[in-house]
């Protein structure tokens, strides 16, 4: 079998994506991926009608398969060029005539990929660097560098493959262990899920399996740590919770994140709160959620959720390009010195960065800059006071989950911030207002989730009572539950039938030392004797089997002797 180009990159974003990719699953039709490829193919295009222009007929070729290529020594460029070496397939995008060193009869060809991203990233590298070996197997040269041409102005990056070559070696090596293994490899969700074409599919199997994968931000350390404990589902890490007092000399320390207690809250369908969370609003709360393009750090819908009197209000400012960003910046803060006494809530580290990287583009923009300092200072990240303080029946803290397990939906039920750079790509290219309205559709959403949300954390800082009340949810605080201490003596109380008899089983030995078997004589040692000899004790193992032996024991444990 093959291991295409496809299958390698299916590998670094999961090896259970290239491992159904190799069986020759079919995924759902997701459109995100869809559109990535086309983004890609697209770029493609573009770029080769650049390159095309600077190129006689005779150098350019397109769409042909190794060695055909090669037929004819003049041509510089061979594009979408198919090349197979063993078992081994490729599609490099591009591969280039170099220079001749030397006295070198034919000049070296060097492969090149296309990425229409502004950031390059590992992964990009990497699958350079299996284009090289195809490449290098297929000509029997090795290959000291490759390019990869990136963004809109086509910048580009010469990567030496000395230092990427043995890691793309070793993934090669992965996947034909995993191609000659006939057990699939673990089931891991990541973060590659949200654009995967299995995603369904994988997240059907983590739930009916109740896996630890389930439980968003456990490593794959972790993850080890507790299969080596016998743990290997969500429930059965809930029971390893225990409520521990905090020493007074660590009161002020943060909670630490436990995934167990995580695991418990889902268990028991219940909110547990960890310590004394807190959340200080000052003025008037102004919900903030900021749309962008992360690989060009580039910032195009800021929004806007606040009430004023009884009324809730949003505001929306949008930039239709890089120049307009500033406009918006400058719109957005007259805006909020209109508001009594702003205070900015948001969800997560994206919008901290959006405010430090405002101030820092714009300091002309800011008429008093002791407003805008005020407004950063005072800024509230909401995760911050519910990381390992408030932990709702959700598996991971994404706003998402939280707010869908509070009641709130979004219009468009699949709506991500993978379909936002969707939309967006979509509507540069075609400028259509209904691509514009949905964006800012979605992002007024994220305000009011935001809210409701932000809502909910407040009451349940106030108080257990008041948040019960509110919430209509049922609120554990860990310094209330029961203490368990399980090194004592009592008899132990198990989740599962099969661990008591484990734990009865533990006490063989001992009741080896009190069972007798009776014969025509019997004497009792003297308890005297039996501490003298009990260090230089020796099992005898008698010529009978242990199933006889067993059905002897439970004998003389029925009949007391």
């Amino acid at each position: 079998m093959l291991i295409t180009d496809d299958i390698f990159q299916a590998f670094l974003q999961c090896e259970t994506k290239a491992h159904l990719q190799l069986a020759g699953a079919a995924g759902d039709q997701q459109v995100f991926p869809a559109w990535e490829r086309d983004r890609v193919e697209a770029y493609k295009q573009h770029y080769h009608l650049h390159v095309r222009a600077d190129c006689r007929e005779d150098e350019c070729l397109v769409g042909v398969a190794w060695p055909h290529a090669l037929a004819h020594r003049l041509w510089r460029r061979v594009m979408d060029c198919q090349v197979q070496a063993h078992a081994l397939q490729s599609h490099i995008h591009i591969v280039e005539r170099g220079t001749s060193a030397g006295q070198t009869p034919h000049p070296p060809y060097i492969p090149v990929r296309l990425i229409p991203r502004e950031k390059l990233t590992p992964q990009d590298k990497l699958m350079l660097a299996f284009d090289a070996l195809v490449l290098a197997a297929a000509t029997g040269h090795a290959l000291p560098f490759g390019k990869i041409i990136y963004g809109g102005t086509y910048a580009v990056a010469k990567v030496t493959l000395e230092a990427w070559l043995p890691s793309a070696q070793a993934v090669l090596d992965k996947i034909m262990a995993q191609q000659a293994s006939r057990n699939p490899p673990p089931l891991v969700l990541n973060t590659h899920c949200a654009a995967c074409e299995f995603q369904a599919h994988c997240r059907q199997r983590a739930l009916e399996k109740d896996d630890l994968s389930l439980l968003s931000g456990m490593t794959a350390k972790e993850k080890q740590k507790q299969h080596r404990k016998g743990i290997f589902s969500v429930t059965q890490l809930s029971y390893t919770f225990r409520a521990r007092r905090k020493p007074k000399r660590f009161a002020a320390k943060p909670e630490k994140y436990s995934h167990a207690l995580r695991a418990l809250a889902l268990r028991e369908h219940k909110i547990h709160i960890a310590g004394q969370p807190a959340l200080t609003l000052k003025g008037t709360p102004v919900y903030l959620d900021v749309e962008g393009v992360p690989d060009r750090d580039f910032y195009y819908l800021i929004g806007l959720r606040y009430t004023s009197g009884d009324a809730s209000l949003h505001a929306s400012f949008w930039a239709n390009d890089m120049a307009e960003e500033q406009e918006m910046w400058a719109a957005c803060l007259q805006a909020l010195a209109k508001i009594d006494r702003p205070q900015l809530l948001h969800y997560g580290s994206y919008e901290t960065l959006f405010l430090k990287r405002m101030k820092e583009r714009y300091p002309d923009v800011v008429e008093q800059p002791a407003f805008l300092d005020q407004l950063i200072k005072e800024a509230v990240n909401i995760v911050s006071v519910s990381y390992a303080q408030i932990y709702f029946p959700t598996y991971s803290n994404g706003l998402k989950e939280i707010a869908h397990y509070l009641g709130f939906h979004w219009s468009e039920s699949d709506a991500s911030g993978l379909h936002t750079l969707m939309w967006r790509g979509e509507w540069e290219c075609s400028k259509d207002e209904r691509l514009q309205q949905k964006l800012v559709t979605y992002n007024a959403e994220d305000c009011e989730a935001l809210e409701r949300v932000t809502t909910a954390i407040a009451q349940l800082c106030q108080g257990q009572g008041e948040a019960a009340q509110a919430t209509e949810h049922t609120i554990v605080h860990i310094d209330a539950m029961k203490r368990e201490n399980p090194d004592h003596f009592a008899r132990n109380e198990f989740a599962l039938p099969e661990f008591d008899a484990i734990n009865k089983a533990a006490y063989w030995d001992y009741q080896r030392d009190k069972i007798y078997i009776v014969g025509t004589k019997f004497t009792r040692p003297s308890v005297e004797r039996l501490s003298r000899t009990a260090s230089r004790r020796i099992l005898v193992v008698h010529p009978f089997s242990f199933d006889m032996f067993g059905s002897l024991c439970d004998t003389s444990l029925r009949s007391g002797t």
